[in-house]
């Protein structure tokens, strides 16, 4: 996770919640919006939709972390991103997804900077982060 505060700096402390339901809105006095093992339960409709209303309520340099177990973009690993993603298929309308897949959605919300931070924790592996400019 080092790799990830690295990237957005000083951004995450003071780091506060904010309940409700992020279909509808989300939270537009924030500098950063956390999406941690979120966006695998839902299909790329709905995971687009929920980037686009990240990206207008964030202020101009404000930035989406989307925390993941992420597949490669080859999508042929690794193992227990890919079995969580065969998981997800059968019991949810989402899937594990790439930093690349990611990434496209990110950028078609007008979301910019954007890379991917790998690293090892418990059911994460990485995180894509990007910046609205």
């Amino acid at each position: 996770m080092a790799d990830v505060y690295a990237k957005i700096g000083s951004r995450i402390s003071p780091c506060e919640t904010a309940g409700g339901n992020f279909f509808e809105q989300l939270p537009g006095d924030h500098e950063v919006h956390l999406l941690s093992m979120i966006l695998h339960d839902w299909d790329e409709a709905k995971n687009r939709a929920l980037l686009r209303r990240s990206f207008e309520a964030l202020p101009s340099g404000g930035a989406v972390i989307i925390s993941e177990l992420l597949v490669n973009d080859e999508k042929t690993g690794p193992a227990p991103a890919a079995l969580m993603s065969l998981n997800m298929l059968i019991e949810a309308e989402g899937r594990n997804y790439a930093p690349a897949e990611y990434s496209a959605w990110l950028e078609e919300a007008g979301v910019r900077h954007i890379e991917t931070a790998w690293f090892d924790a418990p059911g994460a592996n990485g995180a894509v982060i990007g910046r609205k400019p």
